[in-house]
C-alpha cells in the first residue's frame, strides 16, 4: 500500500518526503536498499529523503501494556551502518 500510494503521489504531482526506518538486519539489506533507491528515483516530486535510525524508546510501553518486544534484542544502528545506508541510497 505505501507504495502504490507514492506512485500515485508522483503520479499527481504531488511533492513528498521518503523516509527510511534503518533497523538492522530487517531494513539494512544492501539489495533492499538499492531497489529503494531504484523506486525512489522513478518517483516524481520526492524533495526529501531521510535514514531514520531505530532506537529503542518505545520498548518499555510494550513492557507497561504486557506485550512481547518485537524487536527485543535488535540493537539501534551504529553510525557506520547509518553512513553506509545514506551512501547507498546517496543522500
Amino acid at each position: 500500500n505505501i507504495l502504490k500510494i507514492k506512485k500515485y503521489l508522483s503520479d499527481n504531482n504531488i511533492h513528498m518526503w521518503i523516509r527510511q526506518v534503518l533497523v538492522p538486519g530487517y531494513t539494512d539489506d544492501e539489495n533492499d536498499l538499492k531497489k529503494l533507491k531504484e523506486f525512489i528515483d522513478s518517483l516524481q516530486g520526492v524533495e526529501r529523503v531521510e535514514v531514520l535510525p531505530y532506537h529503542r524508546l518505545g520498548e518499555y510501553k510494550w513492557k507497561e501494556l504486557g506485550e512481547a518486544y518485537p524487536l527485543e534484542g535488535i540493537e539501534p544502528p551504529n553510525e557506520k551502518q547509518i553512513q553506509r545506508a545514506k551512501e547507498i541510497l546517496k543522500i
